[in-house]
């Protein structure tokens, strides 16, 4: 039976927490999500996952302690519950180094913000379940450009009146609905980092394997990023500001890599200064994973407020066909979309060099670990292909998993606490092709693309490559502050996001396998790859 306008039914069930009672409360979770809709992939994942916990509540809290599964909806959105009585026992601090972060990312990667709390003697364990959508959201997108496209070509045949009427209503709402939108992206961004950081867990997880694994991804990010920027920024018009050089240009460079510290707390979200949004959101996230113990309120605050601004996201991406379709329109009756040979040179640049890096990565990885390099790409194919197919990191993962482990030879202890993370935070991608389109943009609003502005837009789109947030329409406040901070017009955020329809599937599929190519280098430097799988036909 299948969920009805996001409606699910209430049960209750009262389960002894043993081996019969896990299965018992899996196949409950399986029900539940078949009817809410949840894509099949997703059951599975999630089921994997709410099992590990409910092992963890067992080796804790004993064979002969209660379990009770609750799900049902309120105020209209779908909810499961399981609560088990006795001591705390919170599932994101397993003492298995991987454990906690890997169930977090599982259930974060099929789109769910799993709560837990502990309150009157019982852990609460509960996921809040997205409304099932009537229709894929890309061919929402494709639809609202097409009909905005429609509409606008209509308009230019009415009489000049009703085309200064259709203005008058739609560019007021277009500048409401961005407002609003970069209202909740500094917030949005600046929880998702500091979250971000403190789901690692532990300071421990930040060992060995944590520092080595988190530098190479960071550093991945940026270099095909600056790389990028360095190769293509002639394709296009740099303007006067490119001839800066010298002490000028490095005294500039220096002043702005300065400028990411803040003058005060507040500052930074009234300007809407990502950088300095993101400086401190890091900060603040290592202060929480360092005083993890000592600051438990502080903690939950966070996890509170995370949960609730990437819950108000949510709801506003449902609109964002809505939002798409006005700001396209308006850009129509502007009359702006001639001579936009600079945003289709952006786009098909951007689409070169996210199919180019993946190739460069796996030579790369190739030479330095003398393996063949047709094999290699025979090995990384499938889960490229995965992504280039759905544009999802989350439908790839368990491809992504197996490949690791199973054909390239990773060890677990690397890939199991490596995968779910690099596909939130190891983004090539997503900073290539966040860049190169606003290359493309700049040059058809003629905006100067001075030495600092391309330092500028590198830093900013490496950094919101990583931050973007997990949920729907979060590449979308991407572009918005991306734009902002080079200077771009806000309505080219239209264009951008017609352009990301096309290159989001590339974007994805960049990341992923550059991320098995990269996961392959530090496992090598790491002394865990088992090269004989590795070089197994």
């Amino acid at each position: 039976m299948e969920c009805k306008r996001g409606k699910l039914a209430k049960r209750i069930k009262l389960v002894t927490l043993n081996a019969e009672g896990i299965d018992r409360i899996s196949d409950l979770i399986t029900e539940a999500l078949t009817e809410a809709g949840t894509d099949r992939r997703d059951v599975i994942r999630l089921r994997l996952a709410i099992e590990d916990i409910l092992m963890q509540w067992f080796d804790v809290l004993g064979a002969d302690t209660h379990c009770i599964f609750r799900c049902g909806s309120r105020l209209g959105r779908m909810y499961i519950e399981i609560l088990v009585s006795g001591e705390r026992c919170d599932p994101g601090e397993t003492e298995e180094e991987t454990g906690g972060l890997l169930y977090s990312n599982l259930l974060a990667e099929a789109g769910l913000s799993p709560v837990y709390s502990y309150r009157e003697g019982r852990n609460r364990l509960a996921l809040y379940l997205p409304k099932p959508q009537r229709m894929n959201p890309m061919i929402q997108l494709i639809l609202a450009m097409a009909a905005a496209v429609l509409c606008g070509a209509l308009c230019q045949f009415l009489p000049r009146t009703f085309q200064a009427a259709a203005d008058a209503v739609a560019e007021p709402l277009f500048t409401a609905l961005m407002g609003m939108i970069q209202a909740l992206a500094g917030p949005m961004i600046f929880l998702s980092v500091c979250w971000g950081i403190v789901c690692i867990g532990d300071v421990q997880v930040l060992g060995r394997i944590g520092r080595t694994v988190i530098s190479r991804f960071v550093t991945g990010v940026y270099l095909t990023a600056g790389i990028s920027a360095l190769c293509l920024v002639w394709l296009f018009r740099p303007g006067n500001g490119t001839a800066v050089e010298g002490e000028n240009a490095a005294s500039q460079i220096y002043s702005m890599v300065l400028g990411i510290i803040p003058d005060n707390i507040l500052s930074p979200f009234l300007e809407g200064n990502s950088l300095q949004i993101i400086f401190m959101a890091v900060c603040a996230g290592l202060v929480l994973l360092l005083l993890k113990e000592k600051l438990p309120a502080l903690h939950a605050l966070v996890e509170q407020m995370n949960t609730a601004v990437q819950f108000m996201m949510e709801t506003v991406s449902r609109y964002i066909p809505v939002f798409t379709f006005i700001s396209l329109f308006t850009l129509i009756l502007s009359n702006n979309l001639s001579g936009l040979s600079g945003v289709a040179k952006g786009l098909l640049l951007a689409v070169a060099a996210c199919i180019l890096w993946p190739l460069i990565y796996a030579l790369a990885a190739a030479l330095r670990l003398k393996v063949s390099y047709p094999l290699l790409l025979r090995k990384l194919l499938p889960t490229y292909l995965i992504a280039l197919a759905t544009a999802s990191s989350s439908a790839a993962l368990s491809t992504n998993l197996d490949t690791c482990e199973n054909k390239l030879g990773i060890s677990e202890r690397v890939s199991r606490f490596a995968v779910p993370l690099g596909q939130v935070i190891f983004k090539t991608g997503g900073a290539v092709g966040f860049f190169v389109l606003a290359m493309g943009l700049a040059e058809y609003y003629d905006v100067t693309m001075s030495i600092l502005w391309v330092v500028t837009g590198v830093l900013t789109a490496g950094l919101l490559a990583i931050a973007t947030p997990p949920v729907p329409g979060g590449s979308l406040t991407c572009y918005t502050v991306l734009l902002a901070q080079l200077g771009i017009p806000e309505e080219a955020v239209a264009l951008a996001i017609a352009g990301n329809v096309i290159l989001d599937f590339f974007m994805t599929s960049c990341g992923i396998s550059c991320l098995q190519s990269e996961l392959l280098l530090a496992s090598n430097r790491l002394g865990l790859l088992d090269k004989d799988r590795l070089e197994k036909s």
